[in-house]
């Protein structure tokens, strides 16, 4: 996707936030109950400490200041100071608390999230940008997290501290009371109006944001044809528009903030005003001591600071509000393959797979199998040939079921392999693509993907048996040695021997070559081809090759078109025949001359 291509309303923030939103991030606190607790009884300990120290004030100026008593003074002192110790002491406890019971509530969401991702089904990353996926993963935890271990415990903290304030003033003067707060309405107010404009922006800017790392994304992976093709000021424009529009949603969050944080300020002042007014005037016959007008100026002042860190929180609140509405929506993700209820074992293959009046089509294109009939026996080694499109990805990729028939069914023996689970299938499938994905990991942790399973001298049996010993020997550490990201530092015929290597490793029943020699030299091939014929005897193979030059020993090859068997038989026999395979191997034949 490109700044060009997004739709208006990826970056617009439209219509309320999902019901129920502030309920389920407060539940990943709810699992961590000790801690909850302490916080909890922290929260009153914390603002009682605060309240009591306008008191020693009021008693310190009406008494001994007054009398003059600087014994009774260095009491009130004291314990004035005794109290902002305790204070800073609960302070301190209460946010280290929060903040271990934050960071534990956020790695059960990034547990909870990874595991959601890895579980969803390949059709969810066609139509999904890897760079909204990460955006989910890293931007928007990041927010929760500043919500959840610094937002929430200000949120309950001040506001367990503004209903001792408002009960305190009450019950000193009510009518000095009332008078502080005539402010609230117009603050109240104002917030109001405030949060439906803060709720669409902070909305619309994480919005920005996942576009923004979308195509960020984009252009890091596919660098090299940025630059091969001169693209890079074409980049830097698009990159530029969408970085601007950022800015642009940003800058009306600061604007907006810095109102409210500006609005709160004023009604703090006035409210100081109001209150020296009504003790000086006769209008409101309020009558009070010194020592109260300083208790009230204080809990003024001790009540317009936590409503200022509540707007401030306010924003962060919103901006969780935004990020967790793309959590949980990437959590209830249901694009997932289904789960048989009652599972069967997976049996050792005995007679072979077989694909029954199987239709197939992706979610956004034609119908690429409109009815497949294919035996794939035990033992066999059949080769899939056709032209572009003709339906030989798709076949082996319903055999390790990473989707599944619109109808028909493939079966494993006669059973549907819906009746299987996806793991326990998968075990007995070793898959070897043309483009090899290797893990910025060691050499024989990528071969060996999970060690409880293969051990390390399987590792070496295996690698040895395709000649990839050779790469481990080229290595500084051998198969201890850190490959670089995606294997950069191999070749890719390097590359597809540990790939061939760790299919061999796994010891699959069902072998599946996606066009696994592309990549490999002729030299390289010379070197696998002896292997592989001595590793895939007796072995069920499916082998997708478009050149026909490495498949004349294959036991069967069958010729698709549109998603039909066109052909199907020996090298010998197919030649024989002079039909479509004829046609391909003769034009091969003469490209190669």
């Amino acid at each position: 996707m490109t700044a060009h291509a997004a739709r208006r309303d990826d970056y617009e923030g439209r219509g309320r936030f999902a019901q129920g939103l502030l309920g389920r991030l407060v539940g990943f606190a709810l699992p961590h109950k000790l801690l909850l607790a302490a916080s909890l009884l922290l929260f009153p300990l914390v603002a009682a400490a605060q309240l009591v120290q306008p008191l020693v004030l009021k008693g310190a100026i009406d008494g001994p200041i007054q009398q003059g008593d600087v014994p009774t003074l260095s009491l009130y002192a004291g314990a004035y100071f005794g109290l902002i110790l305790l204070h800073a002491l609960l302070d301190f406890t209460q946010a280290a608390v929060m903040q271990l019971m934050g960071q534990r509530a956020m790695r059960d969401v990034r547990t909870r999230l990874f595991r959601r991702v890895v579980t969803l089904a390949p059709s969810y990353f066609d139509r999904t940008p890897q760079g909204k996926v990460l955006t989910r993963l890293t931007g928007d935890v990041e927010s929760l997290n500043e919500f959840i271990t610094s937002g929430l415990v200000s949120l309950i903290a001040d506001t367990v501290l503004l209903l001792g304030i408002v009960a305190i003033m009450l019950s000193l003067h009510w009518k000095l009371a009332l008078v502080s707060f005539a402010m609230l309405p117009l603050l109240i107010g104002g917030l109001a109006w405030l949060r439906g404009h803060m709720r669409q922006l902070f909305r619309a800017i994480r919005n920005r944001n996942t576009a923004l790392n979308t195509y960020l994304n984009e252009s890091i992976v596919g660098m090299v044809i940025v630059q091969a093709f001169c693209r890079e000021d074409v980049n830097r424009r698009e990159y530029g528009e969408a970085n601007d529009g950022l800015l642009t949603e940003t800058l009306r969050g600061v604007w907006l903030s810095s109102c409210l944080s500006a609005g709160v300020q004023l009604g703090q002042i006035l409210t100081v005003a109001l209150v020296l007014w009504a003790v000086l005037g006769d209008a409101l016959a309020v009558h009070a001591s010194v020592g109260l007008v300083f208790a009230f100026v204080d809990y003024v002042e001790r009540f317009y600071a936590p409503v200022e860190r509540l707007s401030a929180r306010y924003t962060i609140l919103q901006t969780a509000l935004a990020s967790a509405e793309k959590i949980f929506t990437l959590i209830d993700e249901t694009e997932e393959l289904p789960q048989p209820a009652d599972p069967v074992p997976v049996p050792p293959l005995t007679t072979g797979i077989r694909f029954d009046a199987v239709r197939f089509r992706y979610a956004t294109g034609e119908e690429v199998l409109p009815g497949l009939d294919l035996e794939l026996p035990k033992g066999q080694t059949v080769a899939l040939v056709g032209a572009t499109g003709a339906g030989k990805s798709t076949i082996v990729k319903l055999i390790g079921r990473f989707y599944d028939p619109t109808q028909g069914a493939v079966r494993w023996d006669g059973t549907d392999l819906r009746a299987f689970t996806l793991q326990e299938l998968r075990k007995k499938i070793a898959y070897v693509p043309q483009e090899t994905f290797l893990f910025s990991d060691s050499l024989e942790r990528n071969i060996a993907l999970d060690p409880a399973r293969v051990s390390p001298e399987r590792v070496r049996q295996a690698a040895a048996a395709v000649h990839a010993s050779g790469v481990a020997e080229d290595l500084p550490s051998g198969y201890q040695q850190v490959l670089g990201e995606r294997g950069h530092d191999l070749s890719a015929g390097e590359r597809q021997l540990v790939s061939f290597a760790r299919a061999l490793a796994h010891d699959p029943e069902v072998l599946i070559l996606d066009e696994a020699t592309a990549n490999i030299d002729g030299h390289t091939e010379e070197r696998i081809q002896a292997a592989l014929e001595t590793l895939l005897a007796g072995r069920t193979a499916v082998v997708i090759a478009h050149r026909l030059s490495t498949i004349k020993k294959a036991d069967r090859i069958v010729v698709l078109h549109k998603g039909r068997v066109q052909e199907e038989g020996t090298h010998d026999d197919l030649l024989a025949r002079k039909g479509l395979y004829w046609k391909l191997y003769r034009l091969q034949s003469e490209e190669a001359a």
